[in-house]
């Protein structure tokens, strides 16, 4: 018997398997997870190759999915027909991806600080009741995030068009970027051609201005990691934790660089900047096994 551990995002997908005993066996890689980008039918057909590489799936005991939005919509569903037409009988588990991140990176009560193209806290106190924070989408939320930072930088570029800001090196290189010649063709690539991700793939610039010394762009992450702190903050007040133990994950921080010391210095005095434990498909393991005591 086996148990296994999904880590499903929107470029890979990573899978664990371990003995019913916990033992570690092995992992592996394959493509795309996120049925919104590779649609119903290349979701399926993921699940398949996911799935026969765990070997017989009679024999697995349980398995946790962690995804971003796994639990509504198409995806539980063609999960559980995949499943059982792969001829399992074991305990499913479908968690969130700040979840399973969550249960990697920390024992017992602390939280886990994700900022990426998005962002989000979340955390559990002694009990393990469980709080999140943040995490609604970037048109009406994920401050702190890849593409907050990115907005901002869009921002600043047309108030310095408009003559409302100076215009320094980040608006020239915002210009660069997006091959935009004045405000018009930000406006053209902001509402017009840009993803989400392109949007925020901007933060590199600014990040990296900002190492070098440019203050706009210094500015910009003092302000968003203002931001993060009140997620922490929010989290901290939900669990009733003084100064807690926070985990800081995601593309922006999982790495020394300017906005990680932006964070950690906005987080100074009320909670505990730390490396996070595992990584997230450990987490998605440990939830599977784990679901075979309950």
């Amino acid at each position: 018997m086996f148990i296994a551990g999904i880590d499903g995002g929107g470029t890979s997908t990573k899978l664990e398997i371990r003995t019913a005993e916990n033992r570690f066996v092995r992992r592996e890689s394959f493509g795309a997870f996120n049925i919104s980008a590779i649609g119903e039918e290349g979701f399926a057909a993921r699940l398949r190759e996911v799935l026969a590489a765990c070997g017989d799936m009679a024999d697995c005991a349980a398995i946790c999915f962690g995804s971003a939005g796994i639990s509504v919509g198409a995806a539980g569903e063609i999960i559980r027909r995949e499943l059982a037409d792969a001829g399992f009988a074991g305990r499913l588990i479908l968690r969130g991806d700040h979840e399973i991140a969550l249960r990697g990176a920390i024992t017992g009560a602390g939280g886990i600080l994700i900022a990426g193209t998005g962002s989000i806290c979340c955390g559990v106190d002694e009990n393990g009741r469980f709080a999140r924070v943040g995490g609604w989408g970037h048109l009406i939320d994920d401050g702190g995030s890849g593409y907050a930072i990115g907005r901002d930088a869009l921002a600043l570029t047309v108030r310095g068009e408009d003559g409302r800001a100076p215009r320094g090196a980040l608006h020239d290189t915002v210009l660069r970027r997006t091959g935009a010649a004045d405000a018009r063709g930000i406006v053209e690539f902001t509402y017009h051609g840009a993803s989400k991700a392109e949007i925020a793939a901007l933060a590199a610039e600014v990040l990296r201005l900002a190492a070098q010394g440019d203050a706009q762009s210094a500015a910009i992450l003092r302000r968003e990691a203002e931001e993060l702190r009140e997620l922490v903050s929010a989290l901290a007040r939900e669990l009733a934790i003084a100064q807690p133990r926070i985990a800081l994950m995601g593309g922006l921080l999982a790495e020394e660089n300017v906005y990680r010391e932006a964070v950690c210095a906005a987080l100074s005095g009320m909670a505990q900047p730390v490396r996070p434990l595992h990584d997230a498909l450990w987490g998605a393991a440990q939830l599977a096994f784990e679901a075979l005591g309950e």
